[in-house]
């Protein structure tokens, strides 16, 4: 079983076993544990807001507990996979104006603290600036780093739920004072009549501002001094064939079933995503890796991008899914597996499967 750091970035000519990483705070003992049973692979993760309090002053010392945590987690045999944490912004960023995401009500997306930088494209030097300290300071020999930039670090727009329903809003953040500069057609808002194509207009660059930022995020881990493997994480479900064509019909009112669901809303297009990357070193990563018929699009889509894949479990995943879960990281030739927060356990009881032959 090969660590994520071997594995080959482009189309594999052999078949391997996925690599096994760690995902959650575990003691040194539980992750000694797995790592005996076959784990290669551990998460780091740091926090924007925490690494910079103070616009251009850094936490040394919260960069000093990072570093160790790397050094004790190498000492326990792991490679580490890294998450810079752009997504979640100092608070002195996300104070500027345009610095958060505005939705068609002219509401300001508060409920986190991930940054616009889709459209607040006047920040992402204080982003790429970071960056620059966060592999200055930590070097880069990581086996993969992660980009999404939105919520939970995955590749996104922000949503928000009814609280009176639980179901999701129909909220599309594309309306902050940037966005209607570059947007086709500034003055429609979805639900309305669409009566030139303004609805097929909007989605379009929409969903093609969020792939835009896909591939900046790329061009900034390089700019900052990282060469490695860039894993992008597309989360959920993903639009499928005809859900554009679905929620335009309706104008984008949230009555199609690809709206219902959220993917549109949130952007979760990861045909023309992953279609839109021009840097080799990509993996495709999935944030659903119990899921079949998702792992199987998302492996599809790398493979025919030249690419590797990679998921990781759902919060929900339940440890009795492990084995069918590693069987689908086997079949659909995945590089690694990422199991998340489950109990140590239950990971050194099915770690094994990874490990036997095909």
């Amino acid at each position: 079983m090969q660590s994520p750091a071997d594995a080959h970035v482009g189309t594999a000519t052999t078949a391997v076993n996925p690599a096994l990483g760690i995902i959650g705070n575990y003691s040194d003992a539980d992750m000694a544990s797995m790592q005996g049973a076959g784990a290669a692979d551990a998460l780091v993760e740091m926090e924007w807001a925490q690494a910079e309090p103070v616009r251009g002053k850094f936490d040394e010392k919260y960069f000093d507990r990072i570093a160790t945590r790397i050094s004790q987690l190498k000492s326990l045999g792991y490679v580490i996979s890294f998450n810079t944490g752009i997504q979640n912004a100092p608070a002195w960023l996300l104070d500027l104006p345009g610095a958060r995401y505005v939705d068609q009500f002219g509401e300001t997306y508060t409920d986190s603290n991930e940054p616009n930088l889709i459209f607040g494209k006047q920040y992402r030097t204080l982003a790429t600036r970071y960056l620059k300290k966060v592999f200055a300071r930590l070097g880069g020999g990581f086996s993969i780093v992660r980009v999404g930039g939105g919520h939970w670090g995955e590749l996104t727009y922000p949503f928000k739920l009814d609280p009176a329903t639980g179901k999701l809003r129909n909220l599309y953040y594309a309306f902050d004072a940037a966005a209607k500069k570059s947007n086709p057609v500034p003055s429609w808002k979805p639900g309305q009549p669409s009566t030139k194509g303004q609805a097929a207009k909007f989605l379009t660059w929409y969903l093609n501002s969020l792939a835009a930022y896909q591939n900046w995020q790329i061009t900034a881990l390089r700019q900052a001094g990282y060469t490695g493997t860039a894993a992008v994480l597309y989360p959920s479900y993903g639009m499928r064939g005809g859900d554009f064509d679905k929620a335009v019909a309706t104008n984008l009112a949230g009555t199609s079933s690809p709206e219902i669901n959220g993917e549109v809303q949130r952007g979760y297009d990861a045909t023309r995503q992953v279609a839109a990357i021009k840097d080799t070193g990509v993996v495709v990563y999935g944030t659903w890796a119990e899921q079949a018929n998702t792992v199987a699009y998302l492996a599809g889509l790398a493979k025919a991008k030249g690419l590797r894949a990679m998921a990781e479990t759902s919060h929900v995943c339940l440890p009795a899914q492990l084995p069918a879960v590693m069987q689908l990281a086997r079949t659909n030739d995945l590089a690694a597996l990422y199991i998340v927060r489950l109990q140590a356990g239950d990971i050194v009881k099915n770690a094994t499967f990874l490990t036997t032959q095909r």
